[in-house]
């Protein structure tokens, strides 16, 4: 998929391969604004190209005149590969060796502002007037790279627990050599670091080199001194006893192997002699021992002297960083002992405050009482007799005009009584009634 991608980046979606690899290999126009995007592209293309081929490989440095072998494909060699040689060189990517180590030298301010500034302004100005550049020759350094194999080769030295910021050159070879793959590179990528002043190389007294690296809590390493130097020396000291107590070890089984063929074979005097020889490695061995536990307690004792001297620091530090608190909030204990009494004044004038309020508000209630003056008893007593007069007035209904049969507002109960008891007896014929009409009335 990646390479589908970068496929559909440079050319058109109908190209087949051939026709691709004709316009990669073909070489470029003599002048860029005619298509500024086929010119950019092959150079992206093949730029990014040499670039993974040197990840591959964990090499910061290739051979210009070996470089188009490499890019070989199908017995064609890409034509425009000198110009992108040029363009790198003149965009900063890459640098010549000589160029790099000279830099080393000078300030990293002093080879950027020549780097990125000068030289790509005086090779337009030569490239105006001579048309053309000479072909590249000689190794050169990938700068991308060299910056990525840097990163990694610090990260290996922060994960190795046995490493401190003192390293050989030797051992920190050895440790890094999945992320390097020669040893031109791990040169240049320490004097990188040098530059960086992220490391510093070192050949000390002995003729060995020293890697020194800048600690967790300091931003740049500074040069070895006569302290460090000691230590170097103790700790090589310790290296070649242990080295030597080994070897004593094994050339005591070795005597020890001979003395016993030799009582086998009979030879009493012989093994006598290589037992007295046993005897005195075993008291060399015991003055190295004891030289070795001296020294390691010696080393013990510096590192816990510089466990305790960054303690130290860490707290000046701290109490700098609290002092300067404390100065810049104005916390002082005359302003803490002020700053209570206040809170204290204040709180007990809020105190009386709410007494004097509850105090009022009492006597308030006391003079406006609507019972003030009065004599309850009385109170009561006419109470009593304003209730007794109210209950027959309760009791007695009130006569009220008798109500027709459509009048909603009287109850059921009035209405039915207003009306005639029922007869008991039949009620009389029509005749009777129109004899005597006054008898249904009377009855």
């Amino acid at each position: 998929m990646a390479g589908d991608s970068k496929k559909t980046e440079y050319f058109p979606p109908c190209w087949d391969d051939d026709e691709r690899m004709s316009y990669l290999f073909s070489d470029f126009r003599q002048n860029r604004t005619v298509n500024p995007k086929d010119w950019d592209n092959k150079l992206k293309f093949w730029s990014q190209l040499i670039e993974e081929r040197c990840k591959k490989k964990r090499c910061a440095v290739f051979e210009c005149d070996r470089a188009a072998e490499g890019l070989r494909r199908k017995g064609r060699l890409p034509m425009g590969l000198d110009r992108v040689l040029r363009e790198m060189a003149n965009n900063g990517q890459i640098v010549s060796i000589d160029e790099f180590k000279n830099s080393v030298n000078a300030s990293w301010l002093s080879w950027g502002v020549h780097q990125f500034m000068r030289r790509p302004v005086s090779w337009a100005v030569g490239y105006m007037f001579k048309g053309s550049e000479s072909k590249l020759s000689g190794s050169y350094i990938l700068m991308d790279v060299l910056k990525e194999i840097s990163e990694s080769i610090l990260d290996t030295h922060r994960q190795c627990e046995k490493m401190d910021n003192l390293v050989d050159y030797a051992t920190l070879r050895d440790a890094c050599q999945d992320v390097c793959g020669d040893e031109m590179t791990f040169d240049l990528v320490l004097l990188y670091l040098q530059k960086m002043k992220k490391a510093h190389v070192e050949v000390i007294p002995d003729g060995s080199k020293v890697v020194k690296f800048a600690r967790k809590n300091q931003p740049n390493v500074s040069p070895l001194n006569e302290t460090e130097l000691g230590v170097l020396s103790l700790r090589k000291t310790i290296d070649s006893l242990e080295k030597q107590i080994e070897q004593l070890h094994k050339d005591m089984t070795n005597l020890r192997s001979e003395a016993s063929l030799s009582i086998r074979k009979g030879l009493k005097s012989s093994a006598k002699n290589i037992l007295r020889r046993k005897k005195l490695i075993e008291r060399s061995l015991d003055k190295k021992e004891t030289m070795l536990d001296t020294l390691i307690q010696l080393r013990d004792q510096i590192h816990g002297a510089e466990t305790n001297n960054m303690t130290l620091e860490a707290y000046r530090a701290g109490a700098s960083a609290l002092k300067q608190t404390m100065k810049t909030n104005q916390l002082t204990p005359e302003d803490v002992d002020d700053t209570m009494s206040e809170v204290q004044e204040v709180m007990e004038l809020c105190a009386e405050i709410d007494d004097a309020m509850s105090h009022g508000n009492k006597a308030i209630d006391e003079s406006v009482s609507f019972s003030a003056g009065f004599d309850t008893e009385l109170l009561e007593d006419e109470l009593a007799e304003l209730l007794d007069e109210s209950t027959p007035l309760e009791n007695q209904t009130q006569a009220s005009p008798k109500s027709k049969v459509g009048n909603s507002s009287a109850s059921g109960k009035d209405f039915l009584a207003d009306f005639p008891k029922v007869p008991e007896s039949d009620p009389q014929s029509p005749s009777k009634i129109d004899e005597h009409p006054t008898a249904l009335l009377t009855s």
